[in-house]
């Protein structure tokens, strides 16, 4: 078997004005391998790939079965629904030739182009949802014009035998700031995305309940551009979670500034990385990636993995560390000692370490929901 029935996405795609570029595409798709051999020692592959290839999802259209969720003040968008597609499977930042699934996203996918230049709300939630036994694939462009903000919630959610797969490239305009935040709540789910910054861009990404879940995500900073990511999984029961962010300093006196969390429950993979690369022609540029995660089951596995490459001898700052632990007993004693029962003092620990102080309250909301339902918090 594979990911998609493979005489499903040959019917879908006749529909197409282009249909030979998307069988060309198609074709890419299946001879390309999931990943390609890395000899480096640093750098390891933990997606379950076989996992997707069990899967066997049909391709078409359908309606949304229900609504997304709703974030005060900010327009929302459901994906599939009414809004303008383009009969284009390209992408500005992202090439085909880049990953098998990415091949097989734009094959099936016409592109969607949101511009901050035309639009009247400037805070956006993009809701992209499958139904059961559906693939259901998106190409988005997201362009932040010079000198314009935007808020932007790309959010992810699909049935337990349904998956998401995005292709999503953002641009940001010089003195241009974009607020970004990626969710993937996909029980199958690919999202590959590409940044391209000459502003600033300040992204949280957050993962959970994935039986399978691979997520890219690269920025690349020119002269000046500033970013700031934190990256958070959650990984319950026999979850297969992957989140790799890459920043690549191209010009000069850039800045970034990244954190990496996982917590991994029951019998769960939840993997984080983070990579920065400083250019030689990235003079005077600063970069900092701190990793930490927590293991709460006996069986799971956690693993965090930061990790520079500097190309110039003229940095600001070059900075990496992780660490990976059990909840700390110290800390859960003391608590003990204020008067809160264990699996209290563990709740406390726990939210205290996922929940940074400057997450969006909807964010916030989200991880207390989904550590309360999974019964790792309990209420104090």
């Amino acid at each position: 078997m594979s990911i998609i029935d493979f005489s499903s996405a040959q019917q879908y795609i006749s529909k197409f004005s282009n249909k030979s570029e998307r069988e060309r595409l198609l074709s890419l798709y299946l001879s390309l391998p999931y990943q390609r051999i890395n000899d480096s020692p640093t750098l390891k592959h933990y997606t379950d790939w076989s996992r997707f290839e069990k899967l066997n999802l049909q391709v078409n259209d359908f309606l949304p079965s229900k609504e997304g969720r709703k974030i005060d003040g900010y327009t929302e968008i459901t994906y599939p629904s009414e809004i303008e597609t383009k009969d284009e499977p390209t992408n500005s930042l992202i090439k085909a030739e880049e990953h098998k699934l990415v091949s097989l996203t734009l094959a099936l996918s016409n592109k969607i182009t949101i511009s901050s230049s035309n639009l009247k709300s400037k805070k956006i939630l993009f809701y992209h949802t499958s139904s059961e036994g559906v693939f259901y694939p998106l190409n988005l462009e997201v362009k932040v014009e010079d000198g314009d903000t935007m808020d932007f919630v790309y959010m992810s959610d699909s049935p337990k035998d349904g998956m998401t797969s995005s292709v999503i490239s953002f641009e940001v305009g010089r003195d241009a700031q974009l607020n970004l935040t990626i969710i993937g709540l996909s029980s199958n789910l690919f999202i590959y995305s590409k940044a391209l910054v000459k502003g600033e861009l300040n992204t949280n990404i957050f993962t959970s309940r994935s039986f399978i879940s691979h997520v890219s995500y690269s920025i690349e900073l020119m002269e000046n551009a500033i970013s700031t990511f934190s990256a958070k999984t959650i990984g319950l029961n026999n979850d297969n979670i992957n989140v790799r962010v890459s920043v690549i300093h191209k010009g000069k006196r850039s800045k970034s500034d990244g954190m990496l969390k996982a917590i991994s429950t029951d019998s769960a993979l939840s993997v984080i990385g983070g990579d920065a690369t400083v250019s030689e022609e990235a003079l005077d540029s600063s970069t900092s990636i701190i990793g930490r995660a927590y293991n709460i089951g006996k069986d799971s596995k956690a693993v965090v993995a930061p990790m520079l490459e500097v190309k110039t001898g003229r940095v600001q700052l070059a900075k990496h560390s992780a660490s990976i632990s059990r909840v700390p007993d110290e800390l859960i004693f003391y608590l003990e000692t204020r008067g809160f029962s264990r699996k209290e003092a563990e709740s406390m620990i726990i939210k205290g370490f996922i929940i940074d102080e400057n997450d969006p309250p909807f964010l916030e909301k989200i991880i207390d929901e989904i550590l309360t339902e999974a019964k790792v918090l309990v209420s104090v």
